[in-house]
């Protein structure tokens, strides 16, 4: 098992550029604690300046967006990205793709965001066209996106081209589209045990209808996890800060916790130590920490990264950042091999 951050900036007591600060000093904490990546949300802004900047100060941890919103651009300009940022990161780039959640951005671009999904798959298919296959110059004529004689014209370094990655929610169809176009497959931190159960074995029958070795390490986790000297320290340093987040998620994507309610509950019962205990949230010493670890892999049916939910204010940056390295000294080592 590998780890990495999802780097969700999200810090609304915090100005926009001293957020992304914290994000980067995460992110250059988590390469020398041995993180094998780091993904950073496309939320007010592309991630590829992040990215650029968060190559200068690490030193083998890879990095990709998460994700590229493909309805907002033309899929030659994703594909020069791409490779322009394998170059700027000697290497470690990786690409994630996904359709976005803001319509009123495809909105200002001049396109109707009832039709995101469909520009997305088109996309996804110039895309893929343009970074595996490096073509003759070709002209695109589809419904959404045209062009004349499109071709790359800036070699990645990696190949034949950087790690790709398609962000799935719940779709089973999906996560066999991943498998059979050879992509890893990014998940959020709400997916339940169950549904990323499913996701995996869909990622599995996509391999399988395109003929590809069997295997789910392209499946990555995300949760929330946060480390601490005792059980009650870890606690006491998230929950204040954790119930102010539920609260948030509550008034403005109530979609996200629905699945967190107990059984013949409401929203009101969900909170910070509920969803401890329930296994929701990983946080705790790291023998705690390790064992809810092992117990979600078990039920999850196996995955090949654990993404850490971060770029939050769940406790002060020190902490945030010493929780990574007690993670990387005294956690990772023994879960490595799962």
């Amino acid at each position: 098992m590998q780890f990495g951050l999802f780097s969700n900036n999200r810090r609304p007591r915090r100005r926009l550029g001293e957020g992304w600060e914290l994000d980067l000093e995460e992110a250059r904490v988590a390469d020398e604690a041995g993180f094998s990546e780091v993904w950073f949300s496309e939320h007010e802004a592309p991630a590829e300046p992040l990215i650029a900047r968060a190559s200068a100060i690490t030193k083998q941890i890879k990095l990709g967006p998460a994700v590229r919103p493909l309805p907002f651009y033309h899929p030659i300009q994703v594909a020069l990205d791409c490779n322009a940022s394998d170059q700027l990161t000697n290497g470690r780039y990786m690409l994630g793709l996904g359709t976005g959640f803001r319509p009123h951005r495809v909105a200002w671009r001049g396109q109707d965001p009832a039709q995101m999904r469909e520009m997305t798959r088109e996309s996804l298919d110039v895309i893929m066209r343009l970074l595996k296959t490096r073509p003759e110059p070709f002209d695109l004529d589809g419904k959404y996106w045209k062009g004349k004689q499109l071709y790359v014209d800036i070699a990645p370094v990696q190949q034949p081209h950087p790690p790709i990655a398609m962000s799935v929610a719940n779709s089973r169809d999906s996560a066999r589209l991943c498998g059979r176009l050879g992509m890893m497959m990014l998940t959020s931190d709400f997916a339940t045990n169950h549904h990323l159960s499913e996701l995996g074995d869909g990622l599995v029958e996509g391999q399988v209808e395109a003929g590809l070795p069997k295997s789910r390490a392209g499946l990555h986790a995300c949760r929330v996890v946060y480390v601490a000297a005792t059980d009650g320290e870890a606690r006491d340093d998230m929950r204040e800060s954790y119930n102010e987040t539920i609260a948030w998620e509550v008034a403005n994507t109530p979609w996200h916790q629905q699945e967190r309610i107990p059984a013949g509950g409401t929203f009101a019962d969900i909170n910070f130590d509920y969803l401890v205990d329930t296994g929701n949230l990983f946080v705790g010493s790291p023998a705690t920490v390790r064992q809810m670890i092992e117990s979600f892999h078990k039920d999850v049916g196996g995955f090949g990264t654990l993404l850490f939910h971060s770029g939050r204010d769940y406790a002060t940056p020190e902490k945030v950042r010493n929780s990574i390295r007690t993670f990387g000294r005294d956690v990772a080592p023994a879960l490595r091999d799962l």
